[in-house]
């Protein structure tokens, strides 16, 4: 039975078009299924995700794409194919390899089974989560990962460990990177990028949030805990127990490993992940040389707040829930965080008058202020007046994010946004085309250029970021639907 309705539930011997033969689910998240598959083309068995929401465009849909090219490394799940199932292009896929296996979450869980009944066996793991960071880190251009967390970490025969589900995963400066909504994901997070609003910057920015998340991770292994309980407890960075705190058995400097990776200051953690994996080998020696070890103990029920409540009617997409609950919030603490995720709700609900209603009530407690949250905040605004076509109201907060937050190619893009609502398509593309040099083969900024070409009748130019554009997004409904209106006008 073919699969043709976005409200079919999947179930054994189903064919996803003439392309698999679902054969097992793997798994069923919020945000897609995973199969064991047969690809009809040839019987080999491999993993196929299957995203829950179509209605996203196919760029926000491939996760990982940025790995299809790339030489295969044993600690990192191959992709091996994704776009949309022929004939009716209606089911978007991820090909994977299949690799049985069980997640680290899973397998945290059976501890009273004697799973981690020892450092060793811990530290084995945690060594190939490190190989398979750094693998990433190390390609051109390199790539961060994003999420993380014991649920992305497969552990298959031997204990061979994949990492897997890049949906988070970003190249330098990424404009517009995929939202994050998972609470568990949020936990694992850094400050700065817990936000559940947006994950871009820098590569540095985004691997010293990786390095983060394996503090995070490595104090989970020693511990059996996490250091925070809640999103607001990581937004914040709030005091949690040093290692040792909770496990005597924890060596010193294999604490200090940790303790580094937590900082809250990103200049303050590892800078690279190979330094990261030297300190980590020396601080495992140290650790598996005592006489006697403690082992990791299970984890006390989590502690939770207004925020927990927040990022689960995210996840649920309930976003009139999240708002209200962040608006109660931020009414009682005057917590930036709450207004933040009150605003962030309201801009995934599009409710985009609330939103300016909102804003503009509060825009005097955001005046001259600095930081991660008035920072997401003045992005979020910006989208929405440009959104609206508030050209006045866009323009002067870029100049005050400028001021405030410094030069970013995420405001240059945004600055170019509005260049094209005011026809100023010379200085938009001018513009654009400065972003594509500094972060080339970015799929956002080659569609605006497609666009501002157009309107300035420079056909040739249009034509040939649309080559590249079908390069880097593909089977894009849209971009091929331009490709043929070109061809039909005798300009490809």
């Amino acid at each position: 039975m073919n699969l043709k309705s976005a409200h079919f539930l999947p179930g054994t011997n189903k064919k996803l078009g003439e392309k698999y033969l679902l054969l097992e689910c793997l798994g069923d998240g919020s945000h897609g299924w995973v199969w064991r598959a047969e690809r009809l083309a040839d019987g080999a068995v491999v993993a196929v995700k299957i995203p829950k929401d179509l209605t996203k465009e196919d760029r926000h849909l491939a996760e990982g794409k940025e790995l299809l090219e790339i030489e295969p490394h044993l600690n990192v799940v191959r992709i091996t194919d994704m776009g949309r199932i022929p004939p009716e292009n209606e089911w978007f896929f991820i090909e994977m390899e299949y690799f049985p296996s069980q997640s680290l979450a899973q397998k945290l869980d059976q501890r009273s089974q004697q799973f981690g009944d020892t450092f060793e066996r811990l530290f084995n793991i945690f060594a190939q989560v490190l190989a398979a960071v750094e693998f990433l880190a190390a390609l051109t251009p390199p790539v961060s990962h994003g999420d993380i967390k014991p649920h992305n970490i497969l552990i298959g025969a031997s204990d061979l460990v994949k990492l897997t589900d890049f949906g988070s995963s970003a190249l330098p400066d990424e404009i517009y990177v995929r939202t994050r909504e998972n609470g568990g994901t949020v936990l694992y997070a850094a400050p700065e990028f817990s936000d559940s609003a947006s994950r871009k910057g820098t590569f540095d920015a985004l691997l010293r949030g990786d390095i983060y998340s394996l503090g995070v991770l490595l104090y989970q292994l020693l511990t059996g805990q996490l250091p925070h309980d809640t999103p607001a407890q990581v937004r914040r960075h709030a005091p949690f127990r040093r290692p040792t705190e909770i496990n005597g058995g924890i060596h010193p400097q294999m604490e200090q490993v940790v303790l580094r990776c937590l900082e809250k200051d990103p200049a303050g953690r590892f800078g690279t992940v190979v330094e990261l994996r030297q300190a980590f080998a020396s601080a495992r020696a140290l650790q598996l040389s005592q006489p006697r070890l403690s082992l990791p103990i299970a984890a006390s029920a989590p502690h939770e707040d207004w925020s927990t409540a927040v990022v689960g009617a995210l996840e649920a997409k309930d976003y009139l829930r999240a708002a209200k609950l962040s608006a109660t919030e931020y009414q009682r603490s005057r917590d930036l965080t709450a207004l933040l995720q009150q605003l962030n709700a309201l801009y995934r609900a599009n409710r985009f008058f609330d939103f300016k209603a909102t804003f503009e009530r509060e825009a005097a407690s955001l005046a001259g202020v600095s930081g991660n949250d008035a920072r997401s905040i003045r992005d979020l605004a910006i989208r929405v007046m440009l959104k609206l076509r508030e050209v006045d109201s866009a323009g002067e907060l870029l100049i005050q994010a400028r001021a405030l937050d410094g030069e970013s190619l995420d405001l240059d893009f945004l600055q170019a946004s509005l260049h094209g609502l005011q026809a100023e398509f010379a200085l938009a593309r001018q513009l654009l085309e400065r972003i594509n040099r500094a972060a080339p083969s970015k799929s956002q900024v080659l569609i605006k250029l497609i666009q501002v070409c157009e309107q300035m009748r420079d056909y040739p130019a249009a034509v040939g970021y649309l080559k590249h554009a079908l390069r880097i997004v593909r089977d894009a409904a849209d971009l091929e639907v331009k490709r043929q209106r070109y061809q039909a006008l005798g300009i490809w």
